[in-house]
């Protein structure tokens, strides 16, 4: 079952959010990675999680993607600190860290 912000992404978007081994074992918190290219009409985007990723990262990886796009296209790549690519797109990695209490 897809959560609200998965069918978010895909629906307004029409990115969805696919399953790929990326390589990252030796870093087990990332839990996937977004990719946003300026392209002739528009933006691409691409959305990867670890293979076999349980539910509730999952929502949360689409609940974030949904939140960064947005201000994405509101303040640019800045203030989230995506990375330029050599192919000229903008990268996030997804790190899950649990933050201590307050």
């Amino acid at each position: 079952m897809t959560s609200n912000a998965e069918n978010e992404l895909l629906e307004r978007y029409g990115w969805p959010i696919e399953e790929m081994d990326f390589g990252r074992e030796d870093d087990p918190d990332v839990i996937g990675c977004a990719v946003l290219e300026e392209v002739e009409g528009g933006t691409s985007g691409i959305f990867v999680v670890r293979p076999g990723l349980d539910e509730e990262n999952r929502t949360g990886f689409a609940e974030w993607a949904v939140q960064r796009v947005g201000r994405y296209f509101e303040h640019g790549p800045e203030p989230d600190g995506w990375q330029k690519r050599s192919d000229g797109g903008w990268q996030l990695w997804v790190r899950r860290v649990e933050m201590p209490p307050i």
